[in-house]
């Protein structure tokens, strides 16, 4: 994931990168991160390459809100957090639909915090990322490598053909999110990706290599949905 930091002041973006850092090992997810000391530097060079900018508004030059404006122009899917000194100043942040702002001096958790959300903001516009907030922390997990999702009590087993990751909540909760990534019920307690079916049988399904229960009640269901996704 392509980040970039956008500030006039060279211990705010090196304060702003190790902050990207720590949450990078304490989620396991991977960044890269580039700076720039000014927007019009960033301009020079920009191309849609970024999925974050974390943009001071108040700077020499072309200002953060300014430059925002022009990137827009471009680039509509990349997520902006904004960082000011006065709050007033991030005001009109949805000209640019900005995810959020975040007053200095930026503090940690309060950045993680506004960070996440922007992270969120991406899996939305990526559909074939989900971040899961895992018992070890949050992971970035690409939709084709996922199998099926199972229910073990209060926790949801997302399993790979490697790796399984739990995540707490509800089959229900979780079902509403996957069916966006075509993702059907086969059985009381799991779903599978449809894109992974290996085959069909009487009480199972073959995913990945795996076998999953399925159910007399979900067949007709699930028969419908694979046959939409084919034909898509």
């Amino acid at each position: 994931m392509q980040i970039a930091i956008v500030d006039d002041e060279a211990p705010v973006r090196e304060t702003l990168e190790g902050y990207i850092i720590r949450y990078a090992e304490e989620s396991g997810t991977a960044f890269s991160i580039s700076q720039f000391a000014s927007g019009d530097a960033l301009l020079e060079k920009y191309e849609p390459v970024y999925d974050i900018l974390i943009f001071d508004i108040d700077m020499p030059g072309t200002n953060g809100l300014d430059t925002t404006r022009l990137i827009r122009r471009t680039d509509e899917r990349v997520i902006i957090l904004f960082i000011t000194n006065i709050a007033q100043y991030a005001i009109n942040g949805y000209e640019v639909d900005a995810v959020d702002y975040i007053i200095k001096p930026i503090g940690y958790y309060d950045f993680a915090l506004k960070f996440a959300k922007a992270l969120r903001r991406v899996e939305r516009q990526d559909p074939e990322v989900l971040f899961l907030d895992t018992t070890k922390g949050q992971v970035a997990v690409p939709v084709p490598d996922l199998l099926y999702v199972e229910a073990k009590g209060h926790y949801m087993a997302y399993r790979t053909a490697d790796t399984e990751y739990l995540v707490r909540g509800s089959i229900t909760e979780h079902e509403e999110i996957l069916r966006r990534h075509h993702f059907e019920r086969v059985q009381r307690s799991y779903l599978v990706n449809l894109a992974r079916i290996e085959n069909i049988r009487t009480g199972e399904i073959i995913v990945g290599g795996f076998s999953v229960p399925s159910s007399k009640i979900y067949r007709d269901s699930l028969m419908q949905a694979y046959m939409r996704y084919i034909k898509r």
